[in-house]
C-alpha cells in the first residue's frame, strides 16, 4: 500500500524492509535523500506526498513502499530539525503539508550542507 496513492498511513516505526534500506543508504545516502527532499520544498505549502514524490524521482529510486516510507519519515525529522515547517499529521502524506521555513527560506539547503 503505498502512501503516495491512497490514505494510508506512515507505520509509527519503520519496518525491517525500511529499516535495512536506511542502513544500505549510510549517513551519505539519507543526507542525500534530505537534500532531495529540501530541494523540492518551496516558501509555500505543498503536500508531503507531491514533495516526496519529487525527490524520488529527483533521485531515481525505486516507488516501492519501504523508499516511500523512507522518504516520509524523513521529512518528519527534517521538520524535527527545524528544516521545514509542517502542518497536518505527517504521517498522513497526501493530507500533510510542508513548506520552507519562512525565517530562512531559500537557506534551508545551505544550512543541510554545513552539517555534513
Amino acid at each position: 500500500m503505498l502512501l503516495l496513492d491512497d490514505d494510508g498511513e506512515l507505520p509509527a516505526s519503520p519496518e525491517p524492509s525500511e529499516a535495512t534500506l536506511s542502513v544500505q543508504l549510510g549517513e551519505q545516502g539519507l543526507r542525500a535523500v534530505d537534500a532531495a527532499l529540501v530541494s523540492h520544498t518551496r516558501p509555500s505549502w505543498l503536500k508531503v506526498a507531491r514533495v516526496v514524490h519529487h525527490a524520488l524521482k529527483s533521485g531515481r529510486f525505486q516507488i516501492q513502499d519501504d523508499v516511500v516510507n523512507l522518504h516520509v519519515r524523513r521529512v518528519a525529522e527534517l521538520v524535527k530539525a527545524g528544516l521545514l515547517d509542517a502542518q497536518g499529521n505527517l504521517r498522513h502524506p497526501r493530507f500533510s503539508e510542508v513548506r520552507l521555513p519562512r525565517r530562512c527560506s531559500g537557506r534551508a539547503t545551505v544550512r543541510m550542507e554545513a552539517r555534513r
